[in-house]
């Protein structure tokens, strides 16, 4: 143990000894376990759930206490020692999670990609769907009743990159975000930016 001391005690940087070395390297990661310590504590159960849990039989005995102890003490250390790969997966783990939350907070359309056949310009898709009904129970309209509809997806292409594609879901092809089996054939126009849908415009749907 004595090389060991002798190698430890002519380790300096800046001045500082060894064990000072360890303890501002320690400093960050223990901070960090602080931090959860006293979050737990805020969390801890009240005085009233402590009692319904002893008249329930399910208190902790001095055991658990102490081998709760034993793994906090654990745990700081292991931090505190490891405090940059923890950050790095902490790092990594928030990402993943902001990816997951921009996903789930996507808007759900029928269309997927491979369901796009072809580009379309605005004018001959309204000209192509353009409404006659000598007994004027249908709008004389592009897409009749469904109009309005029409009227508020062309409203939403404002940007130069906008393009409008027909789709088709055949009946039972995956579709939305949640994959789920379409009932009928879908048809409609979609709103595409760089290859992402953006908006959709369902025409036909049993």
């Amino acid at each position: 143990m004595s090389w060991l001391m002798d190698f430890l005690s002519g380790i300096s940087l800046f001045g500082l000894s060894w064990y000072q070395l360890l303890g501002i390297y320690c400093l960050p990661g223990v901070s960090y376990a602080a931090f959860h310590l006293a979050r737990e504590f805020r969390n801890r159960p009240s005085e009233f759930v402590r009692g319904m849990l002893a008249a329930l039989g399910k208190k902790k005995s001095a055991v658990d206490h102490l081998l709760n102890i034993l793994v906090y003490v654990i745990a700081i250390i292991c931090i505190a020692l490891g405090w940059p790969l923890f950050g790095i997966w902490a790092i990594f783990q928030s990402r993943k999670e902001a990816a997951l939350e921009i996903e789930r907070n996507k808007p759900d359309f029928d269309c997927l990609p491979e369901h796009l056949v072809s580009k379309v310009d605005p004018h001959d898709a309204e000209t192509a769907s353009y409404v006659i009904d000598p007994f004027c129970a249908v709008p004389s309209l592009p897409f009749g009743h469904l109009n309005q509809g029409w009227t508020n997806f062309l409203a939403e292409m404002l940007d130069p990159a906008d393009e409008m594609w027909s789709f088709c879901i055949p009946k039972g092809s995956k579709c939305g975000k949640h994959r789920f089996a379409a009932s009928s054939d879908i048809r409609g126009y979609a709103k595409v930016r760089n290859g992402e849908i953006l908006g959709e415009f369902i025409t036909e749907c049993d």
